[in-house]
């Protein structure tokens, strides 16, 4: 289920995710886990990493990075930023924490996509 989703994800926004880099997944009878490498057109890398329990996400990160490894934004679930309005979703730009509407891997492509035009 998780690997037949990513694959679709990856097939609707074909024009700016180039390849799976590494994938990994372990599928258990109620737990689900997934880290995949995406590399997108322009050389950037957006690491996932996402946590199922009964068919429901319950953690996730997503991670937008420039070839060389440093971080553009970063979301995620963790819940330690209470002062965040959309606690425990939010996202790291450079030093700054800020509010997330983007809790999922298809709201971080289309976040991405708008970004790079």
């Amino acid at each position: 289920m998780i690997e037949t989703n990513l694959r679709k994800i990856v097939n609707e926004y074909s024009e700016i995710i180039v390849s799976i880099k590494k994938l990994k997944m372990v599928e258990e009878e109620q737990v689900a886990k997934l880290k995949a490498k995406l590399k997108l057109f322009d050389e950037t890398i957006l690491w996932i990493r996402e946590i199922w329990i009964k068919r429901k996400m319950v953690e996730y990160s997503y991670y937008w990075l420039q070839p060389d490894e440093t971080v553009i934004i970063g979301w995620d679930n963790a819940p330690h930023h209470k002062e965040v309005s959309s606690y425990p979703h939010h996202k790291h730009i450079k030093n700054k924490i800020e509010s997330s509407q983007e809790t999922n891997l298809r709201t971080v492509l289309n976040f991405i996509k708008s970004f790079l035009g």
